[in-house]
């Protein structure tokens, strides 16, 4: 585990990947402690400096934040964490359940074999992910999971929509599923049951349990979110 600034420490016999997802982890722990606080700069040589280590596999971590939308990167002002607002994620799943789960039924109704077998196979590494505690594989393959389910809608101004909260959400969700390697377990456990609706072509089921989903997710966050503390001074940012 990567050490903070009064012990920081390198990680030799680790691959560049094993040391980017630690730094990931790294960052996002300091986040949730409010060590690193919404709309605060951060840099590559500071992080770098702080965990010991070089600053290739930071760079490969903020790109990996900024993917799920924790970290936003803008041209030439540099990387900044994303601003995260209670009342802000509590009207984006608001959009998320009136939108998501009909779009997500209307896909299942339409959804032909190959579309389906994706799924299944998404799902499987998803499983596996889990089962590893692999948050970024996990992550990687849930977003993959949803995108696709989301897709299926026939409908495509509905689509666009659900897609659209859906995005601006990432950053919200991101944060929740690396904030405990145990929230892996539970959102598996749930989502295993939309892919069970998928594979029996059931749209009400699926539109049931996405919606059970959604309201599961977005209670954990608002926990979450009401526990992150003050920002708190650190040297982790120059």
């Amino acid at each position: 585990m990567i050490e903070s600034a009064a012990g920081a420490t390198s990680l030799p016999g680790l691959s560049h990947d094993s040391i980017a997802i630690s730094a990931a982890t790294w960052i996002t722990d300091r986040i949730l402690e409010g060590r690193i606080g919404p709309g605060e700069k951060v840099t590559e040589a500071s992080l770098a400096e702080q965990m010991g280590v070089s600053r290739s596999p930071v760079r490969e971590a903020l790109r990996a934040l900024s993917r799920g939308g924790l970290i936003i990167v803008e041209p030439r002002r540099g990387a900044f964490v994303a601003e995260l607002d209670q009342e802000n994620a509590a009207d984006l799943y608001a959009c998320r359940l009136l939108l998501e789960p009909r779009c997500s039924a209307m896909g299942v109704q339409e959804m032909d074999d190959r579309r389906a077998d994706s799924l299944t196979e998404i799902f499987g590494r998803m499983r596996v992910a889990a089962d590893q505690r692999d948050t970024a594989a996990y992550v990687l393959a849930l977003k993959d999971y949803n995108w696709n389910l989301l897709d299926a809608c026939p409908n495509r101004l509905l689509f666009g929509f659900a897609e659209s909260s859906w995005q601006a959400s990432l950053r919200y969700w991101d944060l929740l599923v690396r904030s405990s390697p145990h929230y892996l377990t539970k959102s598996l456990r749930r989502n295993k049951g939309i892919q069970a609706a998928i594979e029996s072509r059931n749209p009400v089921e699926v539109e049931r349990v996405a919606t059970a989903v959604l309201e599961f997710g977005r209670d954990e966050l608002m926990k979450l979110l009401s526990r992150l503390p003050s920002k708190q001074p650190s040297a982790v940012i120059a």
